[in-house]
C-alpha cells in the first residue's frame, strides 16, 4: 500500500485543522497583550520622564529661591530696615516648598532620596539667620565681618554645586528612560504586528483547509449515496423523498414497483400507501421530537408481482443542523428479504429439528461451548423421570451410575477441552430405578469456518442410544462364539479319537479279509469263500474312505488342513487317477475318454488332493451315468492374475440336475434330493471336501448341468500354487496419497494367505479402490487405526489372532466401529458374523460379482465440476461437496467447463455431476446447460442449476428436462442441496443413476 503514508499524513493534517482557530486566537491576544504591554510600560516611563524633568526645574526654583534669600539678607544688612526682611522670609518659606518637592520628585523620577542638598541649605539659612540677628542687635560691624568672612558664599557656591549635579543626574535618568521606552517599543511593535499577521495567516490557511474539507465530504458523500449498499435518501413531511441514491431507486423498482428516473440523486416517485403508513408516524415522531427512529419494519410487494413479498428495514434521523420542527428527515432504507426468509427458514429448521429430536428413541440433549446442558429432548424426560431444572447444567450426572459417573464425566471434560467428538458407554438410571446401559455420543457445533478453517465452537449436541440390548446380544454372541469354539474343538477331538479307534479295527479287517482271501484261492471249492471275502474287504475299505472323509472336512473347518506342494508331471496325474476309477467305470458299462493335449508339462500343487479331486469328479459322475460316457480333457490357460493356470473338464451324459439342485449341491452332508441319496447312495461330503481342496490350492471349482443331459464340473488350479505374482507394496505401513483419495475409497485386505491377499487385491484395484494389505489379524487392527479404510476385507481362520477376535476388536474402537467389514472365509458362519458387527460375509471362492455389488455400497461417490464465476462461492461449494465425499473440481466460467469434461485427464476420476450457478454472468450457466444436453457424450451427466437471485420464467421453462433440480445458491443451511447430493450419491452406489426428476412446483418457487 504504497499510498499508505500519504493517507495517514493527510490524516495527521485533518485531525489538526481544528486548531488553527485557536492557535490564530492566541496569536490576536498575543498581539493585543503586547500592545497593552507596550502601553503601559510607555506611560511609566513618560510618568518617569516627567518627574524628572520637574526635577530640575524644581532644583533651579530651590537655588532661585536660596538667591532670594541672600538678596533679603544683604539688604536688610546694608540698610538695617525690616522691610528688607520680607523678601528674605518669604525665601525661605519657597526653598523650604521647593525642596519638598523636589524631595516627593526623587521617586518617581527614579533617583535616590538624598539629604546633602538639604544639609547645605540648612548651613547656609543659619549663616543667614545668625547675620540677621547680629545685625538686629545693632552690630554691624558684626555682621559685615560675617559677611566678610565668606562663608556664605561658599555655602552658596556649594549649593549651586549640589543642585547642579542632581540636574545632571535628573537629565541622566530622563535620557536613559527616553532611549529604554524607544528601543522596547520597537521590540513589542514588532512582536504585535507578527503575531497578527501570523494570525492572519493562519485563519486563511483554516478558510482553505476548511473549503478542501468541504469539497472532500461532498465527494465522500457522493460516493456514499452512489455505492452503499442500502438506500440513503431524504423524506420530507409530505413523504416525498428526494436526493435518493441509486440502491434506494433501485430498492424502489424491486420491492415497491416504482418507475426509477433517469439519474441518481433525484427525486422518487410517491412511495405505496403500505409504506407510507408504516413511516408517517415515525417520521412525526423524528419531526417533532428531533430523535431517530430505527428499525421500522415495512412490508410490500410489487404491484405488477403482487404475491412476491419483500421486507425492508427502515431508519429516519433528523439533519444534524436541525432539531424539533425540522422539514425533512434522513432515510435508510434496507432490503431484508434474504434475511427475513433465511430466519424464517431458520425458525422452520428449529421447529423441524426440535419436533424431529422429540421424536428420536434416543435421548438427546445439547449443551453450550463449555459442556453445560441447555436443553433435553422428550424421550431424556420420558427415560428418567426428571425436570429440567432438576438436570441442567451438569445434573445429568445424577442419574449416571456411581462406578461410572467420575470417568464418563473425565472424559466428557476432556474432549470439551479438546474440541473433539466425545463417545462413551455407560449405564443411566432410569425413571424406574433400574439401569440400563447407553452408547453415548457428542459431537461439536461450530460456527461458520474462519479464514483458518474449522470455526469456533458454539455448543454441543448429543445422544444416548439405548444399547442394552445390544450389549446384550454381544455378549450372549460372545459366549455362543466361545461355546461353539469349545464345541468344535470337542468335535475335532471326538472325530480325531474316533477315527483312530475305527481304523485300528478297519485296517484289522481289512488286512484279515486280504489273508483270508489268499487261503481261500488255495481252497478246493473257495470261490464262493473268495468272492464274500473280497465283499468284506471292499466294504471295508469304503468305510474308511468315508472315516477319511469326515476327518478331512474336520481339518477343513478347523482351518488345520496342510497342503504339500511337489512337482509332477500332468499326464502322469491324468494317468494314475484314469487307472484308478477305471474299474468303477467298467462296472457301470460307462465308458471314459481322456482328451489331454501333450506337452502340458510339469505342476508345482499338491498332487495328493489334487488327484482326489478328480478321483471324486469322476466317481460322482460315474456314480450318476449308466452306460454312457464320463470325459475328462485338461487345457492350460491364464487366470485373472496373469498366472499360468490348468483346467480339468469332468463331463458325463448322466441324469443331470436342476437349478435348485445346484444352488445346494457344494453344501456338506448334502446331496441333490433324498430320492438321489436313496437311489445312488453317498454322504454328500465328497463335492464338499472337492470344493475346499481346490481353494487351498488356489484355484475354483464351477458346474453346469442340464437335466437329463449330464453335468460338467470345472477345476481351475495355479499350475504353481506359489505364484502369486509381486505382493502389493501396501504391505508396509504407509498413508495413501491424495490421488487415491480421489478414487472410489480404500480397501484394507486382511487374510494370512498371500494367494488370497493377491486375488482380493488386484480385484479390488481393478474395481477403482485403493487397496491396503495385512498378513494376520494384529496388523490388520494397526492398519485401520493408521489409515481408517472405507472397508475390510477380513479372513477369519488366521494364526495368532483369528478374524473373529479382530471382528470383535474393531467394533470395540469408538473409532473404526462404523467401518464396514466384510467377512470372507471357507466356513459358513454368517449368523455368527452378523451378531458380531458385519457387514457382509462371502464364502471362498469370492464370487467376483457378489463381491462388487458388496463394494459398491461403500464406493466413494465420484468426481464433482463446479461451475461458479466468484471464487468464494466455488470454495463454499467445495467444501460442502468434499464433507459429503466428492472428489471437486472448479471451472469459472463455460469455456473451462466443457474443455474439462471434453478432454479430460485420463488419470482423473470421472465427472458425474456438475454444479452451475444460472443464469450466470451474461447467462453462460444457462449456455453450459444447454450444450451439455446437446452432446451425446455429455447427456449423462447430473446437472443441478444454482440460482443466485431471481430466474425468470422464460429461463425456468427452459431449464425444464436439462437439468436435475434448481436450487436456492443463497439458502443456509443448503439443506435441499445436501439431500440432492446424497441421493445422487446413493443411485450411484446402486449402480443405476436416477434420470432428472421433472422440476416440481416447490422447486421453481425454490428458484425465485
Amino acid at each position: 500500500m504504497p499510498d499508505a503514508p500519504l493517507r495517514t499524513g493527510s490524516l495527521s493534517r485533518a485531525r489538526g485543522l481544528p486548531r488553527l482557530p485557536l492557535i490564530a486566537a492566541l496569536l490576536a491576544l498575543l498581539a493585543v497583550a503586547t500592545g497593552a504591554v507596550g502601553t503601559r510600560l510607555n506611560g511609566r516611563d513618560a510618568t518617569a520622564i516627567d518627574a524628572g524633568n520637574e526635577l530640575v526645574v524644581g532644583l533651579e526654583g530651590v537655588l532661585s529661591a536660596m538667591k532670594d534669600v541672600e538678596t533679603g539678607q544683604r539688604g536688610f544688612l546694608l540698610v538695617g530696615r525690616e522691610e528688607y526682611l520680607q523678601p528674605y522670609e518669604e525665601g525661605l518659606v519657597a526653598v523650604e516648598e521647593r525642596l519638598r518637592a523636589v524631595e516627593r520628585l526623587r521617586g518617581p523620577a527614579g533617583l535616590p532620596a538624598e539629604g546633602r542638598l538639604r544639609e547645605l541649605i540648612a548651613r547656609r539659612e543659619a549663616l543667614a539667620e545668625r547675620s540677621v540677628a547680629l545685625r538686629r542687635a545693632g552690630g554691624d560691624e558684626q555682621a559685615r565681618a560675617v559677611i566678610e568672612t565668606g562663608q556664605g558664599r561658599e555655602a552658596m557656591d556649594a549649593i549651586r554645586a549640589e543642585v547642579a549635579r542632581e540636574q545632571a543626574a535628573a537629565r541622566a535618568q530622563v535620557e536613559a528612560l527616553n532611549r529604554e521606552s524607544d528601543r522596547r517599543g520597537l521590540l513589542l511593535w514588532g512582536v504585535s504586528v507578527g503575531a497578527a499577521l501570523l494570525a492572519c495567516g493562519l485563519l486563511g490557511a483554516y478558510a482553505r483547509s476548511r473549503r478542501r474539507a468541504e469539497r472532500r465530504a461532498n465527494a465522500l458523500l457522493d460516493a456514499v449515496m452512489a455505492n452503499a449498499p442500502v438506500g440513503l435518501g431524504f423524506i420530507g413531511p409530505d413523504m416525498r423523498v428526494v436526493n435518493a441514491n441509486q440502491a434506494l431507486l433501485e430498492i424502489g423498482e424491486r420491492a415497491m414497483g416504482l418507475p426509477r428516473p433517469g439519474v441518481a440523486g433525484m427525486g422518487m416517485p410517491a412511495l405505496p400507501d403500505a409504506v407510507r403508513e408504516r413511516i408517517a408516524p415515525r417520521l412525526r415522531a423524528v419531526l417533532d421530537g428531533g430523535r431517530a427512529q430505527s428499525e421500522v419494519e415495512v412490508e410490500t410487494a410489487p404491484p405488477d408481482r403482487p404475491g412476491e413479498r419483500h421486507y425492508l428495514m427502515a431508519t429516519l434521523f433528523p439533519l444534524a443542523h436541525s432539531g424539533a420542527g425540522t422539514e425533512g428527515a434522513g432515510l435508510i432504507l434496507a432490503d431484508v428479504t434474504r434475511r427475513r426468509r433465511a430466519e424464517d427458514r431458520l425458525r422452520r429448521s428449529e421447529s423441524r429439528f426440535r419436533t424431529l429430536a422429540n421424536s428420536l428413541p434416543q435421548l438427546a440433549w445439547q449443551a453450550d461451548a463449555g459442556g453445560e446442558i441447555e436443553w433435553y429432548n422428550r424421550r431424556w424426560y420420558e427415560f428418567t423421570g426428571t425436570t429440567f431444572e432438576a438436570m441442567k447444567g451438569s445434573g445429568w450426572v445424577a442419574v449416571q451410575h456411581p462406578d461410572h459417573a467420575e470417568r464418563v464425566q473425565a472424559g466428557f471434560r476432556a474432549a470439551i477441552a479438546a474440541g473433539e467428538p466425545w463417545e462413551d458407554f455407560f449405564p443411566l438410571r432410569g425413571a424406574d430405578g433400574g439401569y440400563r446401559w447407553f452408547l453415548s455420543r457428542a459431537v461439536p457445533i461450530r460456527d461458520d469456518p474462519d479464514e483458518n478453517g474449522g470455526g469456533v465452537i458454539t455448543g454441543w449436541f448429543g445422544t444416548n442410544t439405548d444399547a442394552t440390548d445390544l450389549r446384550e446380544a454381544q455378549e450372549e454372541a460372545t459366549l455362543a462364539r466361545e461355546a461353539a469354539e469349545d464345541a468344535n474343538r470337542a468335535k475335532s477331538q471326538f472325530i480325531a479319537n474316533m477315527s483312530h479307534e475305527l481304523r485300528t479295527p478297519l485296517s484289522a479287517v481289512i488286512g484279515y479279509s486280504e489273508m483270508l482271501e489268499e487261503e481261500a484261492e488255495d481252497l478246493e471249492g473257495g470261490e464262493a469263500l473268495t468272492k464274500d471275502l473280497r465283499k468284506i474287504g471292499a466294504n471295508a475299505r469304503h468305510l474308511l474312505s468315508l472315516i477319511n472323509d469326515v476327518l478331512d472336512l474336520s481339518k477343513i473347518e478347523a482351518g488345520r488342513m496342510e497342503t504339500h506342494a511337489e512337482d509332477f508331471a500332468v499326464s502322469t496325474l491324468v494317468s494314475e487317477t484314469v487307472a484308478t476309477v477305471q474299474a468303477l467305470m467298467e462296472g457301470k458299462g460307462n465308458a471314459l475318454e481322456v482328451q489331454v493335449p501333450e506337452g502340458l508339462g510339469t505342476m508345482h500343487s499338491d498332487q495328493v488332493k489334487l488327484r482326489q479331486c478328480l478321483i471324486n469328479l469322476l466317481s460322482n459322475a460315474n456314480k450318476f451315468t449308466e452306460k454312457g460316457r464320463v470325459t475328462l480333457s485338461a487345457t492350460e490357460g491364464r487366470d485373472e492374475m496373469g498366472r499360468r493356470e490348468i483346467t480339468f473338464r469332468v463331463s458325463d451324459t448322466g441324469i443331470g440336475m436342476t437349478g435348485e439342485q445346484l444352488a445346494r449341491l457344494f453344501t456338506r452332508f448334502t446331496q441333490a434330493d433324498s430320492s438321489t441319496t436313496r437311489r445312488f447312495g453317498g454322504t454328500g461330503l465328497g463335492l464338499a471336501i472337492t470344493k475346499a481342496f481346490c481353494t487351498l490350492l488356489g484355484g475354483g471349482i464351477g458346474v453346469e448341468s442340464e437335466p437329463g443331459r449330464g453335468t460338467t464340473f470345472t477345476i481351475h488350479v495355479p499350475m504353481d500354487m506359489t505364484e502369486t505374482g509381486p505382493e502389493p507394496q501396501a504391505e508396509a505401513l504407509s498413508l495413501p496419497d491424495a490421488e487415491e483419495r480421489t478414487q472410489a475409497g480404500l480397501v484394507l485386505v486382511v487374510d494370512d494367505d498371500a494367494a488370497s491377499r493377491e486375488l482380493l487385491s488386484r480385484f479390488v484395484v481393478r474395481d477403482g479402490f485403493a487397496v491396503r494389505c495385512a498378513h494376520d489379524g494384529e496388523e490388520g487392527l494397526r492398519l485401520a487405526k493408521a489409515l481408517r479404510p472405507t472397508a475390510i476385507l477380513l479372513d477369519v481362520m488366521m494364526p495368532r489372532m483369528d478374524g473373529w477376535s479382530v471382528l470383535t476388536a474393531l467394533k470395540a474402537d469408538p473409532e473404526l466401529a462404523d467401518t464396514p467389514v466384510v467377512m470372507v472365509s471357507i466356513v459358513q458362519e454368517r449368523a455368527l458374523a452378523v451378531s458380531l458387527g458385519a457387514a457382509d460375509y462371502l464364502i471362498k471362492p469370492v464370487q467376483w460379482q457378489r463381491l462388487r455389488n458388496v463394494l459398491d455400497r461403500y464406493r466413494a461417490p465420484g468426481a464433482a465440476l463446479v461451475v461458479e464465476a466468484e471464487p468464494e462461492a466455488r470454495a463454499d461449494l467445495r467444501r460442502l461437496l468434499e464433507s459429503e465425499g466428492w472428489s471437486v473440481e472448479e471451472a469459472g466460467g463455460t469455456e473451462a467447463a466443457m474443455a474439462r469434461l471434453t478432454q479430460p485427464d485420463p488419470a482423473a476420476v470421472p465427472v458425474g455431476l456438475v454444479l452451475v450457478a444460472v443464469p450466470g454472468p451474461e447467462e453462460e450457466g444457462l449456455r453450459l446447460v444447454h450444450g451439455l444436453r446437446a452432446r451425446e457424450d455429455l447427456r449423462h451427466l447430473q446437472v443441478i442449476a444454482l440460482t443466485g437471485g431471481e430466474v425468470a420464467p422464460a429461463e425456468l421453462e427452459a431449464l425444464r428436462g436439462q437439468v436435475r433440480r434448481v436450487l436456492p445458491a443463497d439458502d443456509e443451511p443448503p439443506d435441499a442441496l445436501l439431500s440432492e447430493l446424497r441421493r445422487i450419491a446413493q443411485a450411484r452406489a446402486a449402480g443405476n443413476p436416477a434420470p432428472p426428476p421433472p422440476l416440481q412446483p416447490e422447486t421453481e418457487a425454490a428458484a425465485r
